[in-house]
């Protein structure tokens, strides 16, 4: 049964489109794409859920002030399509899509859309975004699901007259591949039978093994090979649902035993595509990753060393390295990859410019903003009290975002296991709560548990309108067990306008949490302008 609320809408912005293409010409996007990925003041993982419509004109004018021609959109596919057994969609993620769309068309930014994103915070039952993938690669109905909503999520885009083209990454099914490998044997037998792995192995003449390999085991290097191929086939399934599909593909090397020792192997490079591929880079690709800092020389020789592997020595540039990260704030390897010292970043950006221009067509920068990684659902309440509980008082969604808290309520909500945006295998011993109030009040008092812990009373901070505190816990029984956080209202009723719970603030260096320019602002501006002075010169050459 079609949506018909979705088909007219869809026919409005087609016929804006065709007008738009009439008036102004066909779509011209940039020649070399400078491009921010922009998640409003969220992060990847909620986004859609905390974008507040009134923000998204200022946010996406400074982000054009500051150099930029593009913006990136991630959008994830658990959230958008909330039924993989009956396609059905959310129309409060698709009205927001459509809000940032109109926004950065009418300011002339091209629109990049990354599909298939595999991450959400969520408080309902949903599988994770590793087994969503797993299912999605094995099961025939989650898949046609998975392309019905490629399908509709391009019919979307298409109809604005800003958008340049959508791309699929590699990650979204890497991790589903070596999750695969960490189960138990009998497991591994059944998912070599359902996966195609065995199908693969026959079709080479291996006809003796039974199960995928655990990691570093026996045929590691087929299965390795028995990955990229199969990513390949769904990126081929992928094109037919969304025309001019584009592919990041995994640029690092995989670690491959190879008799006593090792050696590195290349994956898919997708370089017969006709669309546009995307990469990545940050410092520690090349580097001997033992927690040193690098000059400018030194990672501007492992950027032009990665550079000329993906572009060929630059015969083949047509790909953009969507995600720029010369600020690597991965909690994971902190103090071991190896960074670029922070005196180094501007004279490693100036010698980037021409590295760029002759062996890529664009690049984009993944944190324009620094973000706190807030775990909860429904932050901002612009779904009103979905994901929370009320007890013990009064508690009132306020127009547009917000609520107002009152007197001796207690808002409780409960993220179960495993708690998306928590990492598997990155430690933390606490928790911390941060509630942004509309503005700051004498009187305005709360307490904060989570899972039954103690209560803890939250402070102001200087002269901000927030609440905070840390709150002491046991991470293993978080991962296990999930996340009750209870917030408790012990002095005045409040008008709140978010809540956030984080234990890990991204930082990359370009614009705070607050959008004020951060360490690199300047160097970072300077590099764009830089990109656009050359890049305009070239294809005024060009054209002489």
């Amino acid at each position: 049964m079609k949506d018909l609320g979705f088909e007219l809408r869809l026919l409005w912005r087609i016929g804006l489109r065709k007008l738009r293409t009439l008036i102004k010409g066909p779509p011209s996007p940039p020649d070399f794409i400078r491009a921010a990925h922009y998640f409003s003041d969220g992060w990847a993982l909620n986004m859609w859920q905390i974008l507040d419509t009134r923000h998204i004109k200022r946010e996406l004018l400074a982000v054009k002030e500051d150099g930029f021609n593009t913006i990136i959109l991630v959008v994830p596919w658990r959230g958008f399509q909330t039924d993989q057994l009956s396609p059905a969609y959310d129309s409060f993620y698709e009205g927001k899509l459509r809000s940032v769309m109109a926004a950065a068309e009418r300011l002339n930014l091209s629109i990049i859309v990354r599909v298939g994103y595999s991450h959400q915070v969520f408080v309902d039952s949903h599988l994770s975004g590793i087994r969503q993938a797993q299912r999605l690669l094995i099961d025939t109905e989650t898949c046609e699901a998975w392309l019905d909503y490629l399908r509709r999520l391009y019919r979307i885009c298409h109809g604005y007259h800003s958008f340049y083209q959508g791309f699929l990454s590699w990650e979204e099914f890497w991790h589903a591949f070596a999750n695969w490998q960490l189960l138990d044997e009998p497991t591994r037998q059944e998912m070599a039978v359902s996966s195609g792995f065995l199908d693969y192995l026959a079709a080479q003449g291996i006809n003796e093994v039974n199960e995928i390999p655990k990691p570093d085991g026996p045929l590691q290097a087929e299965y390795h090979g028995f990955t990229n191929a199969s990513i390949r086939e769904t990126y081929n399934k992928a094109t037919q649902a969304f025309p001019g599909l584009g592919m990041e593909f995994r640029v690092d090397k995989e670690r491959l035993p190879d008799g006593d020792a090792f050696y590195w192997a290349k994956n898919d490079d997708y370089a017969d595509i006709d669309a546009l591929r995307y990469s990545y880079w940050a410092p520690f690709m090349g580097a001997k990753n033992e927690g040193e800092k690098l000059s400018a020389a030194e990672a501007s020789h492992l950027l032009e060393h990665m550079l000329d592997e993906v572009s060929f020595g630059g015969e083949r540039p047509n790909h953009v390295v969507d995600q720029f990260n010369f600020v690597d704030e991965t909690p994971l390897f902190k103090g071991v990859h190896a960074e670029i010292a922070d005196e180094e970043v501007a004279d490693f950006l100036r010698n980037s410019v021409p590295l760029f221009l002759e062996k890529s067509r664009g690049y984009g920068i993944w944190s324009y903003r620094d973000y706190r990684q807030n775990i909860l659902f429904n932050a901002r309440f612009l779904r009103g009290l979905h994901g929370w509980e009320v007890s013990g008082g009064r508690v009132k969604t306020l127009r547009k975002a917000g609520i107002q808290f009152g007197a001796g309520a207690v808002l409780r909500q409960y993220l179960p296991p495993p708690v998306s945006g928590l990492q598997h295998k990155v430690g933390f011993s606490s928790l911390f709560l941060a509630v942004a109030l509309r503005k700051k009040l004498a009187g305005a008092r709360l307490e904060a548990r989570i899972n039954a812990g103690s209560w803890h009373e939250a402070e102001f901070s200087n002269a901000s309108c927030e609440l905070s505190v840390e709150i002491e816990l046991n991470a293993g029984l978080v991962k296990a067990d999930g996340v009750i956080l209870e917030l408790r209202n012990i002095g005045r009723t409040i008008d709140i306008n978010a809540v956030t719970l984080f234990h890990w603030v991204f930082r990359g260096g370009f614009r705070f949490e607050d959008g004020t320019p951060a360490r690199h602002h300047e160097a970072l501006v300077a590099f764009n302008r830089a990109l656009a002075l050359h890049s305009t010169l070239e294809e005024s050459d060009q054209t002489h």
